[in-house]
This record gives C-alpha cells, structure tokens and sequence, in this order.
C-alpha cells in the first residue's frame, strides 16, 4: 500500500494469539505459524515477516460497515524461518490517524 503510515503489531498479538496453541481461536493459527519456524519466544521475526507481507503483496480496501472498521485485506506469500513462504492473508486496520494495527493473519488455502 504506498503511502501507507507506521505499522503496529503488538507481541501479544503475536505471542499471546498468532503463536498460542491453546488460544480459543488462535489455536489453529499457530499450529500453523509454527509448522514454518516461528518461535513465540521471539516475536520480533514475526513481526518483521508479516510487515513485509504487508509492504511486498497486493491488499485490498474494505470499506467500513456500520459494525466494521475500514480495513487492509493483503494477501500473499509470508517470509517464513524454514523459506517454505506459504499464501496467508493478513488483515490491518487504521490506528491513531496514519497508522496500520494488524488484526489477525491467516493461512490461504491452496487453489
């Protein structure tokens, strides 16, 4: 997205959702997320990954709905530790002006 503002990604998001097996609905997720090498214990090297994600692939805007935020819908290979780069889907909304706060991200299915 050119133009785009800074891009947030709490470590909780990460650590406590993205890469938590034993969250409600982020379980699945990171059983995923894991399966390619990323490490709860080091959430920086998610981050950085889903930032280019964001960055290097096409996105999408949603327009907002009465109950929804506007949001950033991109979708694409993510860099992964074992260079395995599966298609996920990540999805950000606007924060404090300019910004971009990561929602969720996850796995594409193969077509």
């Amino acid at each position: 997205m050119s133009g785009s503002g800074p891009l947030r990604i709490p470590n909780d998001k990460i650590v406590f959702y993205l890469l938590n097996v034993d969250h409600p609905k982020g379980g699945p997720k990171a059983r995923f997320f894991l399966s390619f090498g990323f490490d709860p214990t080091k959430p920086g090297i998610m981050a950085d990954a889903l930032i280019g994600h964001f960055l290097l692939n096409p996105g999408t805007l949603v327009p907002s709905t009465p109950v929804t935020p506007e949001r950033w819908v991109v979708e694409g290979p993510l860099h992964t530790p074992d260079g395995r780069d599966p298609r996920v889907r990540s999805v950000w909304q606007p924060e404090e002006g300019t910004a971009w706060r990561l929602v969720t991200a996850v796995p594409l299915t193969r077509r």
